[in-house]
């Protein structure tokens, strides 16, 4: 598990199973992974493994985050830990932190080494800051804007 912010880790299903006490939320990104009886928050978006994430998954995703990062440390995590959750990560940073795609994935990948970005990333990315931005009723929280 690494923190790529203070309250936003990524990591694999292991790691979900006995999360470090320091994380109070879990959000599974992986399709065939599931946690039962869970005793800390925890959401669930099935994103299929190696391929492109759907923007409604992905715009799901990261507003989930941003509705509880503030109040939680976050574990987002999948499988192996590599491509979904880094790329969920990677579309909180640009969607809602306001990273441009390639600061984001170096950003994550600086501090998550082994990562890499799923297919047509920075499409469904550039999608989901559009509708974001076009159709949030919510002003963003002070530390929305704030760089790490």
């Amino acid at each position: 598990m690494d923190f790529v912010l203070d309250n936003l880790a990524i990591g694999h299903f292991q790691e979900a199973l006995v999360p470090p006490r320091e994380v109070t939320a879990l959000l599974c990104v992986a399709q065939e992974k599931d946690l039962y009886r869970p005793k800390l928050l925890y959401h669930k978006i099935p994103i299929a493994d190696m391929q492109p994430i759907p923007e409604e998954q992905m715009r799901e995703a990261v507003e989930w985050i941003r509705d509880h990062i503030h109040h939680h440390k976050i574990l987002v995590f999948c499988n192996a830990g590599v491509g979904r959750a880094p790329s969920v990560g990677i579309g909180y940073l640009c969607c809602v932190l306001g990273y441009n795609f390639g600061e984001a994935v170096e950003y994550v990948a600086t501090r998550k080494p082994y990562m890499s970005t799923l297919p047509n990333l920075i499409k469904t990315v550039e999608a989901v800051r559009g509708f974001i931005k076009n159709n949030s009723n919510r002003s963003p929280s002070p530390t929305a804007w704030e760089r790490v």
